[in-house]
Parts: structure tokens; C-alpha cells; sequence
């Protein structure tokens, strides 16, 4: 019997994992993009975040669903921003829902008022994208 040709269990493998992400709701695409880059960070092919994220930790307000929240974000990149939200809160939000958000701004130290969507949902809060680039932020 001969043993499989090297291409074929490539060509194979590569064939059920596109079929099994093709069936995955688009969150848990993200998640899973998110972990084959955090394992790939040696490899060259790594793909990195166009900015970088920032720990910063300040109070947000925010609406979704016109429904007003306060949170505290626990990072902050130019194109979004991560927030703590309550386990209670949690099922009221989906990825993909219109958030508008109010901050301080963390170099000018004066109100920002930005909308965005909802990027992800986990257990801790919620990743906001930001509609907007917010590019001044980065002289922390």
C-alpha cells in the first residue's frame, strides 16, 4: 500500500478546516482568527494589529439599543476600545450593535464622544471598532 501523498493530506486538512469555519458564526471566526495569530506571533506570517492596544482604564458611558450603560474600558487602540461590562448586561448586546460612547480623552484629558459596534462579546465586556480612527490618542 502506498502512503498518502504529503499534497493530498494538505489539500484534505485545508478542505474540512474551511468547511468547518465556513459553518461558524462570524464571532467565533474572530476568535479563532484572533488564536492562530496569538500562536503565529513567531512566525513571519504573523499579522498584527494595525494599531497597537493600550491598557488604559477609565470610566465610559455608553448606549446601545437606547439603553444607557456605565462601564470602565480596560484598553484602548485608535480604532477601538475594550469595556468591562456586567454579567446581567452581557445577553442585551450582539455583535454588530451601534454603540455610542463618551470618555475622557486620554492625552487631551477632555470629553470624546465617538460611535462604534459592537466587535465581540465575551465574558469580561464587550470590543467596540470605532467608526472613526481615533488617531491623537497615540502619545500615551
Amino acid at each position: 500500500m502506498n502512503a498518502p501523498n504529503t499534497d493530498d493530506n494538505i489539500s484534505v486538512v485545508t478542505a474540512r478546516l474551511f468547511g468547518l469555519i465556513l459553518k461558524m458564526p462570524l464571532e467565533d471566526r474572530r476568535r479563532l482568527l484572533t488564536e492562530v495569530e496569538r500562536n503565529q506571533k513567531d512566525n513571519a506570517s504573523y499579522v498584527r494589529r494595525k494599531y497597537d492596544r493600550k491598557n488604559y482604564s477609565v470610566n465610559i458611558d455608553y448606549t446601545v439599543k437606547d439603553h444607557f450603560y456605565k462601564g470602565l474600558s480596560l484598553n484602548l487602540s485608535a480604532n477601538g476600545i475594550f469595556i468591562e461590562s456586567s454579567k446581567s448586561h452581557l445577553p442585551a448586546f450582539s455583535t454588530g450593535d451601534h454603540v455610542i460612547l463618551s470618555f475622557e480623552h486620554p492625552v487631551k484629558k477632555e470629553p470624546v464622544k465617538i460611535t462604534g459596534a459592537i466587535a465581540r462579546v465575551d465574558d469580561a465586556g464587550i470590543g467596540v471598532s470605532f467608526d472613526q480612527t481615533l488617531l491623537d490618542w497615540q502619545t500615551l
